[in-house]
């Protein structure tokens, strides 16, 4: 659904360092500005460009959001309750939920730049802008291929479960448990077999230990440097008022 949403936005084109540049400066500021206030302002800054920028459907960047936020709420419980071992004792007090409050907001904000950059740049378009900074050819490399091979194993998954399902292998939670297990070891060689596919397919066009894609020409765009600027701008602000 990302891949999906990311190629259909008008900011397809766009140079992805542009793009990189926004989310990343957004990210980073949200990280140093420690405040509730600068993760909120991030989450709002990202939908708005994301809605009227990237142009992609309102509902779509609050359903990410509140998976995410979701997720979080859960992992800063641990924050928020304060144990004490002698006495014994536990609860919730006010300076737990502020450092609870804090977390959920910095990373949701963090989480926030990071999904529009996820949903106006393919993959592609980031593995290029990879080259061009110099990045490690084998660390892209291996991130193409985990990349890819994340959605042909849940294809691989799926048809697997659904066969164990047609034959009644979850009809309870020991059998539940049995099937599980065995999708698990099935997959494991499954991933096995594509892996060593791939291999051969790779040495057999030529490989030589870094996978060779053409450049892709992007356009530029005045807005964004000065969207970016505008965010650091307005972040700086809440921060010091």
């Amino acid at each position: 659904m990302i891949d999906r949403y990311a190629y259909a936005t008008p900011l397809r084109t766009l140079d992805p360092a542009h793009k990189a540049g926004l989310s990343l400066s957004a990210l980073g500021l949200c990280l140093v500005l420690n405040r509730p206030a600068i993760g909120l302002a991030v989450m709002a800054w990202m939908w708005i460009l994301s809605l009227v920028w990237a142009r992609h459907p309102g509902r779509l960047f609050a359903k990410i959001l509140f998976a995410e936020g979701a997720f979080l709420a859960v992992s800063v419980l641990g924050v928020a309750v304060s144990v004490h071992v002698y006495p014994f004792s536990f609860g919730i007090t006010r300076q737990g939920l502020d450092a609870a409050f804090l977390l959920f907001t910095r990373a949701l904000g963090c989480a926030a730049a990071l999904n529009f950059l996820a949903l106006t740049t393919p993959w592609v378009d980031l593995l290029d802008l990879g080259q061009r900074l110099r990045l490690s050819p084998l660390l892209l490399d291996l991130m193409t291929l985990v990349y890819r091979f994340i959605f042909t194993l849940l294809e691989s998954l799926e048809r697997m479960r659904t066969a164990q399902e047609s034959r009644l292998g979850y009809s309870g939670w020991q059998q539940g448990m049995h099937s599980a297990a065995l999708l698990a070891a099935r997959l494991l060689v499954d991933a096995y077999r594509r892996s060593t596919q791939t291999q051969i397919a790779l040495e057999g066009r030529g490989f030589t230990g870094a996978l060779t894609v053409l450049p892709n020409l992007y356009r530029r765009d005045k807005a964004a440097p000065i969207l970016t600027i505008l965010i650091t701008i307005s972040l700086l602000l809440l921060y010091w008022l």
